[in-house]
This record gives C-alpha cells, sequence and structure tokens, in this order.
C-alpha cells in the first residue's frame, strides 16, 4: 500500500503545528532566552560608570519575564494576554528599581518623572559613560532593556521565530557602539553569540524531534521520527563555534571593521563637538571630564576670551548666530578688512598666536580673538565681515587636529572717547539692535533702573556689569544648565538672582538694546592655564559665553557680567568709571565674593533631582513621559486588535479557497470556540462531533449562559454540514471528485459557523472573537505523505487537524 494524500505540500518543506513543550524543556529554552538577551545587554556598560546598577536588576527582570512567559504559554494562555502580563510585570520592576515602589500611585510617577527628566538631562550633557556624581542615566537603560527582554521573549518565545529574534540582538548590540563610536568588548559578542547559537539548535532539535507521529493517540506528537542523535549535536556545535570564530577574527583582516580582541576604549570618548555653540557649550560645561582642547602659543600677555562664535539673533528667549550668507572671497588667508567701528587714531598692539587644536575638540567655529588683522588658516574657513568669526564651509571640515597663526589686537580705549560716543544703532545692522515686542516688560525697567544715574552710555554699559556682578546680588550656579533655554529663563533669572554665564551674558545683551546701545553674545573659551613657556591650554570647563557693546569710534568691546566666582576680572576700561553709587534695585547677598581660581577644581555641580521645592512645573510629569505612556497605550491596543485582525484575515483567504481550506475554516471556528477538535478521525465522524455542538441561531439577545446543543437544534446547519462532510469527502477519496459549487459551500460553512457560535455562551464568544485560539495553533492543512516499506503496516499520516487522508 502507499499513503496518499489529495494536497497540500510535502512535509520537508511543510510547516508543523506547534505543540506544547515539556515544561522543563519549556524553561530551559525561556533561561538561555534570558540569558542571551543578559549577555547582549553587556554592551551597554560603557554607557555608565556604574553599569552594575543596570545589569543586575535587568538579569532578575530578563529571567523572570522569560521563564513567566514560557510558564504561561505552557498553560495555553493567550499570546496577548501573555504580553500585557508581561508588560504590567516589566513596568512594575521597573518603577520599583526607579521609583522604590512597584505600585503606580501618584507619588511613585512624580518619582519617576524626576528620575526620568534627570537621566534625559544627564544624556545631553554627559559623554559616555556618564560619571558617577551625575544624575544616573539608569531609568533610560531599564527602560530599554526592559523593551529588548520584551521583544525578544515575544519574536523567539510567543511567536517561535528564534532566527528572527537575532535582529532584537542586533539593535541591541549596536546600540552603544552607535552612540560612542567604540567596538564593543570581545568577550561580550561571544557571550551574545553563544547564546543566539543556543537558542537556534534548541527550537531546531526540538522540530526535529516532532518529525513524525506516533501512533494510536490522538494527543500525540504529530511530526516525530526520534532522531535525535549525538552526531546532530556535535556537527551542530562545531558549525557554531567556526561561525563564531569567524565572526571574531576575520574583522581583525577588514580595516573597516573596528572589532578589537583587547579591552579599552577606543578614539572619541573624550571628544567634544561645537556646532551650535550656544547649545554645545551648556552641554561641555556639564561633561564632567576637564578636556583639554586648544593650546595657544604666544609671547606676551596671556591669552584670554578665546572667541569662537558671534551670536547676533534673539527670537523666544534664545540668542542663536542668525542666518549667514558668506561671499567665498572672504576665506581666512585673504586680507582682512579693518576693524568695525574703531577709529585709525586709537592706539593698538598686535601679538601673535599659533593654535594648536586637540583631536577630541570637533569644532564647525574657528577659535580666534575678538578683533584680529590676520588669520592664516586653510581657506574652507569664511569670516562673517560683520562678526569677524570664522565659520566651516564644508559640514565635513572642523577643527580637529588643526592648526593655525592669527594676529590679535588690544586696543588702547580713550575715557573721553567712549564717554562722548554717539549712539551706535544707525552705525550697525539692525540685528544687533532688534529688541522683540514680546519681550518683558521686567527687563526694561530693570535696565532703565538700574542705569538711571549713569550719565552715558557707555557708563550705563559698566553699571549694568557692575549690577550683575555685586549690586544685584546675583550669583553663579552652574546647575542652571539644565533651565537654559526655557521660554521664561531670562524672566525667571532676574527673578531668582542665580544662573550661569550664558544668563548673564544674554540678559545684559539685551537690557543693553533696550536703552539704545547694540549688542550681541559671544561664545568660546575665558582663561586658559599655562602649560609650559608661552604655551596655555584651554579646556573644556573654560568655555564661556560674554557680551560684546558697540560704541563708535571704539567698536565692539567686551564686558563680563559673570559673578567673580566664575569670571573673576573684568575688563580694565570698565574699572573706577562710575561717577557715583549705584541704586539699590532689590536686596541680595553680594554674588562677587573673594577671587577665585579661574579653572573649578572640582567638575561643575550636577542638577538636582531630589524633591524639594521648585517651580510649579516640577510637579509636572515630563513631555517625554507623557508620551512615552500614550505610546504605551497605543501599542497596547494595538496588540489588543491584533488578533482579531489577524483572525479575520485568515478568514477571509480560506473562504475564498476551496473545499479543505472551508473545512480548516471550521476547525477553526470550533478550536476559537473552546472546543478540542477531534483529531485522527474521519471527516464524518469530525462532522457527526460538530453537530452535537450545535446551537439554536438567533438574536444575541436571546443568548442563554447555557444553550442547549445538538443537531436538533439547527436542522439547516445539519444539513449544510452534512453537504460540506460529503464535499471533502468526495474530494479527498473519490478517484473523480468532481466540481464543487463553492459558492453554496461557503453559504453552507456560514450556515455550521452560526448553529456553532449559537452554542456558547456570550463570555466564550467574545474570547473567541479577541483572543482566538486558533492563531496559537496555526493550522494551516498540510499533509505529511510517505510510503511505508514493503512488508511494513499501513502508516496512517494525519494533516496538522489529525485527519487521515487516504490508506491504500
Amino acid at each position: 500500500m502507499a499513503v496518499a494524500r489529495t494536497g497540500g505540500h510535502p512535509a520537508a518543506g511543510g510547516h508543523m503545528s506547534r505543540v506544547r513543550p515539556p515544561l522543563p524543556r519549556a524553561l530551559l529554552h525561556a533561561v538561555v532566552t534570558a540569558l542571551t538577551g543578559w549577555a547582549t545587554l553587556l554592551s551597554w556598560r560603557v554607557l555608565t560608570s556604574d553599569s552594575s546598577e543596570v545589569m543586575m536588576p535587568l538579569l532578575f527582570a530578563a529571567l523572570l519575564l522569560c521563564a513567566g512567559g514560557a510558564a504561561l504559554r505552557w498553560l495555553r494562555v493567550p499570546t496577548v494576554a501573555v504580553i500585557a502580563l508581561q508588560v504590567l510585570v516589566a513596568g512594575g520592576l521597573l518603577l520599583a528599581n526607579v521609583a522604590g515602589n512597584p505600585f503606580p500611585t501618584d507619588t511613585t510617577l512624580a518619582s519617576f518623572g524626576a528620575h526620568w527628566q534627570a537621566a534625559l538631562e544627564s544624556s545631553r550633557l554627559y559623554a559616555a559613560p556618564v560619571p558617577p556624581h551625575a544624575p544616573p542615566v539608569h531609568p533610560i537603560l531599564l527602560v530599554g532593556g526592559l523593551l529588548v527582554v520584551l521583544a525578544l521573549d515575544v519574536v523567539a518565545g510567543s511567536l517561535d521565530r528564534v532566527t528572527a529574534s537575532g535582529l532584537v540582538l542586533l539593535a541591541a548590540y549596536s546600540m552603544p557602539a552607535t552612540l560612542t563610536g567604540d567596538s564593543v568588548s570581545w568577550w561580550v559578542f561571544l557571550a551574545a553569540a553563544a547564546g543566539y547559537l543556543a537558542m537556534v539548535f534548541l527550537q531546531h532539535d526540538d522540530h526535529i524531534d516532532r518529525w513524525g507521529r506516533t501512533l494510536g493517540g490522538i494527543d500525540g506528537d504529530l511530526t516525530a521520527f526520534g532522531v535525535r542523535t549525538g552526531a546532530v549535536r556535535h556537527t551542530a556545535f562545531s558549525l557554531g563555534a567556526v561561525a563564531t570564530a569567524s565572526a571574531l577574527l576575520l574583522p581583525m583582516a577588514v580595516p573597516t571593521l573596528e572589532l578589537t580582541l583587547l579591552p579599552g576604549t577606543g578614539p572619541g570618548t573624550r571628544e567634544i563637538e561645537v556646532e551650535d555653540p550656544l547649545l554645545d557649550m551648556r552641554r561641555d560645561l556639564q561633561r564632567g571630564e576637564d578636556v583639554p582642547l586648544v593650546y595657544v602659543e604666544t609671547r606676551g600677555a596671556r591669552p584670554s576670551y578665546l572667541r569662537l562664535s558671534v551670536l547676533t539673533h534673539f527670537a523666544d528667549n534664545t540668542w542663536s548666530p542668525g542666518d549667514r550668507e558668506i561671499p567665498e572671497e572672504q576665506t581666512a588667508g585673504s586680507e582682512l578688512p579693518g576693524l568695525q567701528g574703531v577709529d585709525r587714531a586709537l592706539r593698538r598692539t598686535e601679538q601673535q598666536h599659533h593654535v594648536d587644536v586637540s583631536e577630541d575638540f570637533r569644532s564647525t567655529w574657528l577659535p580666534t580673538s575678538e578683533h584680529v588683522t590676520e588669520v592664516q588658516a586653510p581657506p574652507l574657513w569664511r569670516y562673517d565681515i560683520s562678526t569677524m568669526d570664522f565659520i566651516s564651509s564644508e559640514e565635513d571640515q572642523t577643527t580637529a587636529g588643526l592648526s593655525y597663526d592669527f594676529t590679535a589686537v588690544a586696543l588702547d580705549y580713550e575715557q573721553q572717547r567712549l564717554d562722548a560716543s554717539m549712539p551706535g544703532t544707525a552705525l550697525v545692522r539692525p540685528i544687533f539692535s532688534d529688541v522683540p515686542a514680546d519681550l518683558s516688560p521686567q527687563v526694561r525697567e530693570l535696565a532703565s533702573e538700574v542705569t538711571a544715574q549713569a550719565p552715558t552710555r557707555f557708563q550705563k554699559a559698566v553699571a549694568l556689569q557692575q549690577w550683575f556682578r555685586e549690586e544685584g546680588g546675583f550669583v553663579y550656579d552652574a546647575s542652571a544648565v539644565e533651565e537654559a533655554g526655557d521660554g521664561d529663563d531670562m524672566s525667571a533669572f532676574l527673578e531668582e538672582r542665580s544662573g550661569y554665564c550664558e544668563q548673564f551674558a544674554a540678559t545684559m545683551a539685551i537690557m543693553a538694546r533696550t536703552l539704545g546701545i547694540p549688542a550681541r553674545v559671544s561664545v568660546g573659551f575665558l582663561i586658559p592655564r599655562s602649560v609650559g613657556d608661552d604655551r596655555w591650554e584651554f579646556s573644556a570647563w573654560d568655555l564661556h559665553a560674554w557680551p560684546e557693546l558697540y560704541f563708535p569710534g571704539s567698536g565692539w568691546m567686551r564686558f563680563e557680567p559673570t559673578p567673580g566666582s566664575r569670571a573673576p576680572q573684568v575688563p580694565s576700561y570698565t574699572q573706577g568709571q562710575l561717577s557715583g553709587p549705584l541704586p539699590s534695585v532689590s536686596p541680595g547677598a553680594s554674588g562677587a565674593g573673594q577671587e577665585r581660581p579661574t579653572r573649578p577644581t572640582e567638575p561643575p555641580a550636577a542638577p538636582d533631582t531630589g524633591s524639594g521645592t521648585g517651580s510649579s512645573d516640577d510637579s509636572v510629569l515630563p513631555r517625554g513621559m507623557v508620551l512615552g505612556v500614550a505610546a504605551g497605550l497605543l501599542v497596547l491596543l494595538a496588540l489588543v486588535l491584533l488578533p482579531r485582525f489577524l483572525r479575520q484575515a485568515r478568514r477571509r483567504r480560506r473562504l475564498a479557497g476551496g473545499i479543505e481550506e472551508l473545512w480548516l475554516e471550521l476547525r477553526s471556528v470550533a478550536t476559537d470556540l473552546g472546543h478540542a477538535w477531534p483529531a485522527g478521525r474521519s471527516p464524518r465522524a469530525q462532522g457527526a462531533w460538530l453537530g452535537r455542538v450545535f446551537g439554536r441561531p438567533g438574536e444575541d439577545a436571546d443568548r442563554v449562559e447555557r444553550p442547549v446543543r445538538g443537531r436538533e437544534q439547527a436542522p439547516e446547519a445539519a444539513d449544510a454540514l452534512d453537504r460540506l462532510v460529503g464535499a471533502l469527502e468526495r474530494s479527498r477519496y473519490a478517484r473523480e471528485p468532481g466540481e464543487s459549487d463553492l459558492a453554496a459551500l461557503r453559504a453552507d460553512v456560514t450556515a455550521v459557523e452560526a448553529a456553532l457560535t449559537a452554542g456558547v455562551s456570550r463570555r466564550t464568544l467574545r474570547r473567541a472573537t479577541w483572543w482566538p485560539r486558533s492563531l496559537r495553533l496555526d493550522p494551516r492543512g498540510r499533509t505529511v505523505s510517505t510510503a511505508p516499506s514493503r512488508g511494513e503496516a499501513p502508516v496512517q499520516v494525519a494533516t496538522a487537524g489529525g485527519v487521515v487522508d487516504r490508506v491504500e
């Protein structure tokens, strides 16, 4: 005899329906999956200096989520329910680790929001690894790690697509290299690769073990040949070892790859980039590590106030360089224009400077002085004639490793010329005098009040400088960096009298504009330290901002409103220029204090993430968290709707097929309604069984909790079922089955389905609609065909539904 079948594909290319493995085997899969995901997440250690605070909770979470998911799947819990429970558990673990309480109370969510906001700020301000004194980025890493674990378990466990889970591992493994530019330690790659290969081996070992089917049991495994041998394991191990070794060793021969067998950091971990001068200054002031950036060699006076960029445009409480249109002929190395607004009779002294920029400093702005007469640098650096700052004309050209020379000019200002200077607004571009119409009246009023006793414009400028440094009660606070750029930060700064250099410079510049004095803000370096004879070093901690004000005849002049704790000296031409004491605008402690070293001995203070009093906005959850919660709810909604959508799509495909597909659809309906399909029986026996669970079709409102069942409850559906069974038997067993009226058969399927759904309660029907069980069983209707050897007994071969095709 030969075993035949009427359709489908051979088993070698077929899809094997998923069966429940023994619980120990399922837990073994889960543990291997959890350890593989955790080993991959070890590549994130480079992102924080205290990685153990993240890695150990993630190890516990990975084991709990993967093992719990395996147990729930073994108990036949619907996939969507498994995922939902895992998300809830992951959320509780996250809150417990970050906020100390796994339950989402108002206090817990507020605490989590504060830690989340602090972590986002640290990720913006600090290069990896984030130093210990900074607010930790643990919340971000925990959220990312939990998402990786959940995605890995869903793909490898719930969907049983272990090979596709490699994409999840690859994304997690690549993330730190993308952020830092460094390669990952070889042992992390080895552990992750070995874990992934173990996952693939376990899955396919199970598949091989389920080939074929044992006879004499409906619940037997439909695919078991029992071919597990030591040879298979040995071959798999050998192939995996060769593949892993090749992945480790071959990149060493390829110059474009950077996988190293030796531990240590690669280039770029100390790198500082400057493209947006103000934004990058805020970040770099909070980096923690004092990175040397620029070296200057010059004879004579110590260089100071090395300028990078000039900010001319003020809008929305933010200063920016504005739009720049620079002609091609305005290049470094060409003849520079005269000093803008400076009388030729004003005495001046030139000083030569040679500059060497560190490889760690990647800036598209060239460090020079505020007044220069010559710059010898590559011609791709161009200058703006109205600001005399130099910017790269190519996006990929930066200062990293650059050496060049420039000639700076020191002017000998005259007090009489300064006091007699005429208004300068008509002599410069309007952008240097523009004041936004929506500027707070408080700024104008304070500027007028502070300078009321100063008789000249220059003395008004000096009065503003002294008010910020001494009389106004301001203090320098580096932690105020995190508040810079907010919509109301200038008003808040004037109220709180605490801030850092950008806020002092920006506020003095706009107050000067309200007095009719053109003003702008410069960003650069403050004061260097000596590193040898006539050689000076500017570092990340020296980044600074200051205002420049314009006076006809004297040009653009630098002022220093930042208190002495940060900037100990003021320009010599602003000392002793006031004719009388300043008015006391508001009480406050003096912010000058004694003169301090120009370079701090400790890193700037990290932002305070405690629960102390603050602005009213502190009690509101951060926008990022709100968006994250909303996105999470949308994902949950999609997960809830997805099973129903997939089930309906499968139903449409089957109704468009032949009798086999229609019979599979009836099987899925019965499975969704909670009935155990009678595997291994003939179509007529299965039809008789289906008839026993028929209910009386009618209005849904008439549905009872325990309906009466039987063929007699739905005579029309019973006739339709008989027609379907007859068509299926002819299709499978008749030598010439003939053509079937598929339209009529589809109508019969609809009638049978109505009778089946009438035989269950509302609760069961809702579960079948939203969480259809048949999706987990994945019946594809493919059958296995095999011919027995001579002398052997006939072999019954089942489809995925356990239905015997034909024995000949």
